[in-house]
């Protein structure tokens, strides 16, 4: 055995360990050890009987966290890095925790969230059995520029062995890596579906074969949906596992998989989250999981509660929900889903990057977001918050928003003081990556205004 691994091997634990006793998460620096030590160190590192990645530019942390929560239910023992880190060196921390100090597996699976910039050093570095690429969508511009950008840092992923679990209703990663054998999930068209783009945003408007403009058979949010082109014949590939029927009363959803057809719980009654539980069923499946295994791991599982929590106070509804700041098409799928819930609504936005709370140039995501989705009826109040809350006021007010419906302070706790209590059925308060600790005490405050406390 390599001396050199064994010696980052030990250097990593040691350091792991006295992180933890300090009350450190230690997501990262025994990772950065481990592999400044021994750069080869992911490659010799005992490898568990299923490797998966979980990578993307959406939806990679809850399906991540899902499918970890999903195979720890289902009887496996599981080693992941949803305690921090998805570059190479979290990924490393997981790995070091996945293995004895003389390098014995002690985990059946390793679920792995990947940053997207760091799949194709990852993959096939850890060996993957499965490489689950949840969407390729616009993200942040600053750090991702556009869909193609990333498209083109996955499509180096040389890891010819993987099979791809791929969303066939999102074209920008369905089409990647064509040479990888491959399943596909997606949703059958449903009530309410479109045909033409509801967002500002369509990254994907043109045939990827002849460059004619695609028709959409139908739509949800961006470019997700079912396409073909008119001049060509290319289409959307077909699905293996596919949602036919979504039950968002009841939480129930129906799955096809040729002949055979499966009723399963719904997580969440989100159109983004069922395609992330789809994504997770899907790998358990082809793992070769029971249908009732499924059935029972998802009855007993829930979303990981730094993406989503809610709760009851006094009649009032209140969900927390995770809006992913700088980035136009996450937040605008939340608004959407917002706008469409019954009831009247009051909408609490926390969305300043706590990364970013300085600068003052990085706004233009503001304007690519859907704000026009909260000028609705049953959206009686909109609470402004954080130190950019003028700029989304002024966004606000473009979109049409009555002014008497906006309230705008920097302070979130303060801001909160003056939520109306009278004539309101739901709260739904946004808040990005960054800010899940201020949400709690966030949501702590609701709790108490709407109880009369305050």
């Amino acid at each position: 055995m390599n001396l050199r691994f064994l010696f980052a091997l030990t250097v990593s634990k040691a350091v792991y360990h006295g992180m933890r006793l300090l009350g450190r998460q230690a997501s990262y620096l025994p990772g950065w050890f481990a592999v400044k030590l021994c750069p080869d160190y992911l490659r010799h590192i005992r490898k568990a009987e299923t490797v998966i990645c979980v990578t993307g530019t959406d939806g990679k942390t809850t399906t991540a966290n899902l499918l970890s929560d999903l195979l720890t239910a289902s009887g496996r023992k599981v080693a992941n890095n949803r305690i921090g880190s998805n570059t190479e060196f979290g990924i490393a921390t997981a790995m070091t925790c996945s293995v004895t100090l003389g390098n014995r597996c002690r985990v059946d699976a390793v679920v792995l969230e990947v940053d997207e910039h760091y799949a194709r050093i990852v993959c096939p570095k850890v060996r993957s059995d499965y490489i689950v690429i949840t969407n390729v969508l616009r993200d942040s511009l600053q750090r991702n520029a556009h869909p193609e950008y990333v498209a083109g840092k996955l499509s180096q992923i040389d890891c010819p062995h993987a099979k791809l679990i791929l969303n066939a209703d999102e074209l920008c990663s369905a089409l990647l890596l064509p040479k990888n054998p491959r399943v596909y999930y997606a949703i059958a068209r449903q009530e309410g579906d479109g045909v033409i783009p509801p967002n500002r945003v369509n990254d994907c408007p043109d045939c990827p074969r002849c460059g004619a403009a695609l028709d959409y058979d139908y739509v949800r949010y961006a470019h997700v949906g079912h396409v073909h082109c008119e001049k060509c014949g290319f289409a959307s590939p077909a699905a293996d596992w596919l949602a036919e029927g979504l039950d968002t009363k009841n939480r129930r959803l129906t799955l096809r998989h040729g002949d055979r057809v499966y009723d399963l719980p719904m997580l969440h009654d989100s159109v983004f989250n069922i395609y992330n539980e789809l994504a997770a069923v899907a790998v358990l499946c082809e793992m070769g999981l029971s249908a009732d295994a499924i059935r029972a791991a998802l009855e007993a599982t829930a979303l990981t509660k730094t993406r989503l929590t809610e709760m009851q106070v006094g009649g009032v509804t209140v969900v927390s929900m995770m809006a992913k700041s700088n980035n136009s098409l996450p937040v605008s799928m939340v608004f959407d889903y917002i706008r469409k819930k019954p009831g009247k609504k009051a909408v609490i936005l926390a969305l300043d990057d706590l990364d970013e709370s300085k600068s003052s140039e990085r706004i233009g995501w503001i304007y690519d977001t859907d704000y026009a989705f909260l000028n609705d009826e049953n959206i009686v109040q909109i609470i402004a918050t954080g130190v950019r809350c003028w700029d989304h006021e002024v966004r606000l007010l473009l979109a049409g928003v009555p002014r008497e419906k906006l309230v705008c302070m920097q302070d979130e706790l303060a801001a909160i003081e003056q939520l109306h209590r009278s004539g309101t059925e739901s709260v739904y308060l946004l808040h990005d990556m960054s800010s899940y600790s201020r949400s709690v005490a966030a949501l702590e405050k609701i709790r108490k205004v709407l109880e009369g406390a305050l």
